[in-house]
């Protein structure tokens, strides 16, 4: 017991120590990645600035797996974090002599080095917390891409109609892989979802309610995200948000990132088809004025809209 609590006090150390370097990190960083975003968001496109974040934030997420600089072998995982404080002693004072005990107890001193520590320190406690923290934020994704698992299953397939218009749409935006097209109920919205096989959901409402012109642009619109990567991404910020749940400025990034991807995957489609179509913005708009009957946060957990 006595061995448990050493080792979680000194996980937990190292660990408050990381996450207030990290809260720091990402203030600055952060801060300096919504400052250009507010002084070229009209001077540079979309796509760059979306990578910009990315970047951003795989650095945040990667630095518990970065060697630090500079190296410290003083670190909780070193071998100079369990040597004897005798040693130590030593090499500062190679003159000094060496007193050990002889009664075959390691020695001890009045500030009590060597003592098995008997409580949880606060450091410990709240690397306790953390663990809760993630076990929970990893159920509530796992049950919720379950959810959005079988709600995909159970979606019918589209018609031969709507069918031969994704078909032309993949075509324009040069994706050769399989995409599927199901119908879900209405009052939802589009998203396209699968990291391997995608699959693209849209309301059965969509083309009795504004037309076929409407249902192509929203295909263009996720065809887009599955060209671009952006599924992978999505699934990342997913396991950053797991992770890094205790970092308030990850997820102000993370929203900035959804915006700045449906603005990168509006461009696209742009490059694709022309700017001679200036409706296209506002035939999105009247997709996402329709009414929202029924909440989609586990299709949008599990893909992008």
């Amino acid at each position: 017991m006595e061995w448990m609590l050493q080792q979680l006090n000194t996980i937990g150390g190292a660990f408050v120590s990381f996450a207030s370097l990290m809260l720091v990190e990402s203030a600055v960083l952060i801060g300096l990645v919504l400052l250009v975003e507010y002084v070229f968001h009209h001077k540079v496109r979309a796509a760059l600035r979306y990578w910009l974040v990315v970047l951003v934030l795989a650095y945040l997420l990667l630095t518990p797996f970065l060697p630090p600089w500079p190296p410290s072998n003083f670190l909780p995982s070193g071998n100079a974090a369990y040597a004897d404080p005798t040693t130590h002693l030593a090499a500062e004072h190679p003159r000094a002599p060496l007193s050990r005990p002889t009664t075959g107890q390691s020695q001890t001193t009045s500030a009590g080095i060597g003592e098995p520590p008997h409580s949880l320190t606060w450091q410990g406690g709240v690397f306790l917390l953390w663990l809760a923290g993630v076990a929970a934020m990893s159920g509530v994704l796992v049950w919720r891409v379950v959810l959005a698992a079988r709600q995909i299953e159970r979606a019918p397939d589209a018609n031969f109609l709507m069918t031969d218009i994704l078909q032309y749409c993949r075509k324009r935006m040069g994706i050769k892989g399989r995409v599927s097209l199901r119908l879900s109920e209405e009052g939802t919205r589009p998203v396209v979802c699968g990291l391997l096989r995608p699959v693209i959901v849209v309301p059965r409402n969509l083309v009795p309610a504004l037309g076929s012109r409407h249902l192509r642009d929203v295909l263009f619109h996720e065809l887009a995200h599955i060209k671009r990567r952006d599924l992978w991404v999505n699934l990342i910020q997913n396991i950053g948000h797991v992770l890094y749940f205790f970092n308030p400025f990850l997820w102000v990034a993370s929203a900035v990132l959804r915006r700045l991807r449906d603005e990168a995957a509006d461009e696209a489609v742009r490059d694709t088809i022309g700017h001679e179509d200036p409706s296209y913005a506002q035939r999105l708009a009247d997709v996402a004025r329709l009414p929202l009957l029924r909440p989609t946060t586990d299709l949008n957990l599990l893909g992008v809209a």
